[in-house]
């Protein structure tokens, strides 16, 4: 039987010693694509997930307001998030500006 590639690349990743980085990638490339679905295309645009660390993803916007009207959201955010990660690796949404 056959396996899919994905285990193979997950498998070869771990070995490289490079799996929290392309997890780490993964997540902040998710950001806008979850931030666009919530909100929309221009609050997308003010915010960029900058960092993913210990389970906490660090994002940077434009202002204090746009942070607050993330902040009301994050339990949502964080569960789109992971649903696309696959498991709860996001436990945590913090916000620079």
């Amino acid at each position: 039987m056959l396996s899919p590639l994905k285990n193979f690349l997950n498998i070869a990743a771990n070995k490289a010693g490079i799996a929290k980085q392309l997890e780490a990638a993964r997540a902040c490339s998710l950001w806008g694509e979850i931030i666009e679905n919530i909100f929309n295309e221009d609050a997308a645009k003010k915010s960029k997930a900058i960092r993913f660390r210990n389970g906490t993803l660090t994002v940077a916007v434009l202002s204090s307001t746009l942070a607050q009207e993330f902040n009301f959201k994050e339990e949502e955010i964080k569960n789109e998030i992971n649903k696309k990660l696959g498991g709860e690796r996001v436990k945590k949404v913090r916000f620079e500006y």
